[in-house]
Parts: structure tokens; sequence; C-alpha cells
């Protein structure tokens, strides 16, 4: 199994070299072996001195499968919370990263808040509008609690979940 990885973090896993790297370089196939024929000589031989910012290895001494699995809360959307390590680490050359999970799980909470409170926004737009058939005071509130929504991430941004927000009553 081909692994490769960025200052210690699993960037991609694949069976074979050549997909490991192109998966790693975000390529489509063509895109691949385009870029190939530019760093192969004429004898044939392929120079990847150019190739910064990751490293690819094969791994022959762990079950890669079967640790990914272990691992699987540490992997989401194609991205990996997990160290890789030249030299294994309690039997393993794959590490949890809890910090990087943690930090992805709550950039996912967040996300989801987001899109809720924009969906709110949308939602209550109609109020503001010059032809609305509220009243000024009746706008004036809707306006407050716009203001509200608009305010939540920076007013509630200790909040670590979707469920711990306070969200702003409609008027």
């Amino acid at each position: 199994m081909f692994i490769s990885h960025k200052n210690n973090v699993l960037q991609q896993v694949h069976e074979t070299e050549w997909q490991c790297r192109r998966k790693t370089k975000g390529l489509t196939k063509p895109e691949y072996w385009a870029w190939l024929d530019s760093v192969t000589d004429a004898d044939g031989v392929v120079d990847y001195s150019g190739e910064t910012g990751y490293t690819i290895v094969e791994c022959t001494d762990e079950d890669v499968t079967a640790r990914l699995a272990q691992l699987d809360d540490y992997q989401a959307y194609g991205v990996y919370n997990i160290k890789y390590y030249v030299s294994k680490k309690d039997d393993s050359h794959f590490v949890p990263d809890d910090s990087a999970k943690n930090a992805r799980l709550l950039a996912d909470e967040w996300e989801r808040i987001r899109t809720e409170r924009n969906r709110l926004l949308a939602d209550c737009d109609w109020t503001q509008a010059s032809d609305s058939p509220l009243s000024s005071s009746k706008k004036t509130e809707w306006g407050a609690y716009r203001t509200s929504l608009r305010n939540l991430p920076a007013d509630q941004s200790s909040e670590t979940t979707y469920a711990d927000i306070e969200w702003p009553a409609k008027p």
C-alpha cells in the first residue's frame, strides 16, 4: 500500500504508487499522464525531484486497510486526521490526531450553524423590502431579529455544538 504524507499528516492511500501520487496532486488521469510526460526524460527515467510538499512511501509491514478501518472516526470528506510515522509508534505507523479531528468536528458544527442562520435570514428577507406589508414597528422588530442572526457567530463563538446555540426568537 502506498501512502502520501505532508509533515507526517496522512494525505492519500492507494494500492498503486501512481494513483497515490495522482490523487495527492489532485489531478485527473489525463492531467497526471501529461505531467508524467513532462518529468520523464528521453531514456524514460522519471525525475520526481521537483515534487515538494509531500512524500510517498510504501507500507509493507502493516495491514494499512485494517488500521485505517480502526481509525475510521479520524477520516471524513477525504481528509485524514491521522499522522504517519516512518518508525512505528504503539505497533503502527498510523496515529490518530485528536486535535485535528476536534478542529474538523468543530468546523463541521459551525458550518451547520451558519447554514441554518443563512436559511433563517433568507426566510425573512421579505420583511425588509420596501413593499413589505408590515408596519414600520414590525419591520424594526424583524430588523433587530435579523441583526441578532447576523451577529450569531460572534455572539456565541464559545459554543461548540449546534444544540448549544441559542437562536433568537422570531417577532
